[in-house]
């Protein structure tokens, strides 16, 4: 994980990185030994995941890292360090991400669903691995599990909600309110719940794209042509960017023909000229003033969720390292079937006796233990019983063994100071028919 972020990164050293385009499969071709390669970018962020083998030199896929976010993002090389983590710190960084703890505004729902949007974007570009997806779907779920079981996730706990709140100081009561949101990203969406839950009734969209009619219509409210804008920004009592496309679309211009109103610019890449905070009527809320302006969550929360990721990557690592048996499962079944097939192939293709199947049952089982066997007498010659029985118990699950072999039992008993049981011949008998 390779992150400049709010907390260690000035905001606007992080718009300029953000400009960095096509850097996914970019990086992907300048880490070879990467299977996979996600970019995640939010307001306040740009963060790639790597997925490279173990044997990988982490503090070398850094240095190329940074050298290529440097190339795409026009900055010295010099001026990009990042902050850096691997291993379960990598894991454990990606899980609390989606959850929202590393969120300028901790507990924000809106990262999970910009997380699964990076996701796809490394799907489409053919460079998100299995077990990177594996873990942003696991992520998500944790940050789900997360807004259930803790108070993270209630009112007040996004940057749209903290901007909101700012900006209500400002505007009469939000029924009364005049809003235009200016942009059709994942931030206008939650904007536009946000604006319906305090109250708004009139909010409309403008879009230098094509989109606005049709985000405007699957949300039930207005739209703007740009013919209309000037006229629409006249009108709004609070006008709420969010495109962060590198340009700014409320200039000074505009912004002087607008009048008294509030400008909430959520975009990293400023949307809002930032000369426009000192005209007159003009109040400008941006992502700095939100970051100096959050509420503290719970300390009992906080620790909550942090417990909650440390179980969840526990129990993803685990799983990590059950798939990585996959091949060897998978050769040890075809092994087993191509036995299966040929004792099958035996048969032929006349109806067989009950006593004619129960010869080929014991004929595919002296098969399918030939060499279990074999290598039972060679760990016996070998003094190596204790190694046989334990590998033997891990793959087979036969834990009676241990109990008919008298050397293991010698062998235990003398560990513990006792004699070693008298094992009848009745007992031992079915380690012989095994070899037989």
């Amino acid at each position: 994980m390779l992150s400049a972020d709010h907390r260690h990164a000035p905001l606007d050293d992080i718009a300029r990185l953000s400009g960095a385009t096509d850097l996914g499969p970019t990086l992907a071709r300048a880490c070879p030994q990467a299977r996979g390669v996600m970019v995640l970018r939010t307001c306040n962020r740009v963060t790639v995941y790597i997925d490279a083998p173990a044997s990988a030199n982490p503090r070398a896929l850094r240095d190329t890292v940074e050298r290529e976010l440097a190339r795409a993002s026009a900055m010295a090389r010099k001026d990009v360090k990042l902050r850096h983590l691997w291993g379960r710190d990598a894991l454990t960084d990606l899980f609390a991400t989606a959850a929202g703890l590393e969120s300028m505004v901790v507990g924000e729902r809106e990262i999970a669903g910009q997380m699964r949007r990076a996701a796809h974007c490394a799907w489409e570009d053919g460079t998100l691995s299995c077990d990177l997806g594996r873990a942003v779907e696991r992520a998500s779920a944790t940050s789900r599990r997360i807004a259930t079981e803790t108070s993270l996730a209630g009112a007040g706990r996004s940057v749209v909600a903290v901007g909101l709140n700012l900006a209500a100081a400002h505007l009469p009561a939000w029924e009364d309110t005049r809003v235009l949101i200016v942009g059709t990203g994942a931030y206008a969406g939650a904007s536009v719940s946000t604006l319906a839950a305090l109250g708004a009734l009139d909010v409309c969209v403008y879009s230098t794209s094509s989109r606005a009619e049709e985000f405007a219509r699957g949300r039930g409210i207005g739209w703007v042509d740009a013919h209309a804008l000037p006229d629409a920004l006249r009108r709004a009592d609070l006008v709420l960017t969010c495109r962060g496309l590198g340009s700014a679309v409320l200039t000074r211009s505009l912004a002087q023909r607008a009048g008294r109103t509030v400008v909430l610019d959520l975009a990293l890449t400023r949307d809002a000229d930032a000369s426009i905070a000192d005209l007159p009527g003009i109040t400008l809320i941006d992502l700095p003033t939100i970051q100096g302006s959050v509420p503290d969550a719970q300390v009992d929360a906080l620790d909550r969720a942090h417990a909650i990721i440390s179980e969840e990557v526990d129990s993803f690592e685990r799983g990590l390292g059950a798939r990585s048996m996959d091949p060897v499962v998978r050769h040890l079944r075809a092994r087993v079937f191509d036995i299966v097939d040929a004792e099958i192939a035996l048969l032929g293709q006349d109806p067989i006796s009950p006593e004619k199947a129960a010869r080929a049952l014991r004929h595919l089982a002296a098969r399918l233990v030939h060499n279990p066997t074999v290598m039972a007498r060679k760990a016996g010659e070998e003094g190596q019983q204790e190694r046989y029985l334990e590998a033997l118990s891990v793959v087979l699950g036969i834990d009676e063994a241990v109990s008919v072999c008298p050397a293991h039992a010698r062998n235990r008993s003398a560990v513990h100071g006792q004699q070693a049981p008298h094992h009848c011949e009745a007992r031992t008998r079915p380690l012989r028919t095994l070899g037989a």
